[in-house]
């Protein structure tokens, strides 16, 4: 017989998920000197150039936002701002540094939980995956 399980002991052991993977994703953003919202920046930028409007489109953050923490990126030698032709538009292209960084911490990000994983079986590890990707699935069928 199947044992029930109570909804507010999935919804904790979620959230004590969620607090420890941040914990771990802020101590890895700490050794290669960047922030959250530099790494998604970076990640929106990725090969491209782009202008201050479309990284705020890609963002979905305020203008205002996006244009101080790019600012900031510059100003950390992560990206580098150009004038277009028309001097009403500003483009910002990642240098190769932020790009190795960007590298470097996904890898990192992948090993550290590859390490977390360690010892589960590959039939662990496998209904780990199903069962995240069903949880994602209805919980994108829900909103």
């Amino acid at each position: 017989m199947v044992q029930k399980v109570d909804t507010d002991d999935i919804l904790f052991k979620l959230s004590e998920l969620q607090v420890l993977y941040k914990k771990m994703t802020q101590q890895l953003l700490k050794t290669y000197q960047l922030s959250t919202s530099a790494l998604n920046l970076i990640e929106i930028l990725g090969e491209e150039q782009a202008t201050l409007k479309s990284i705020t489109e890609k963002s979905q953050l305020d203008k205002s936002t996006v244009s101080r923490q790019m600012n900031t990126l510059v100003k950390n030698g992560l990206v580098t701002k150009t004038s277009g032709e028309d001097k009403r538009y500003v483009y910002f292209t990642l240098v190769p540094e932020a790009k190795n960084q960007f590298k470097e911490y996904n890898a990192a990000i992948s090993q550290s939980f590859s390490s977390v994983l360690s010892g589960w079986t590959e039939e662990e590890k496998q209904m780990l995956s199903v069962l995240i990707g069903r949880l994602n699935r209805s919980l994108t069928n829900g909103l």
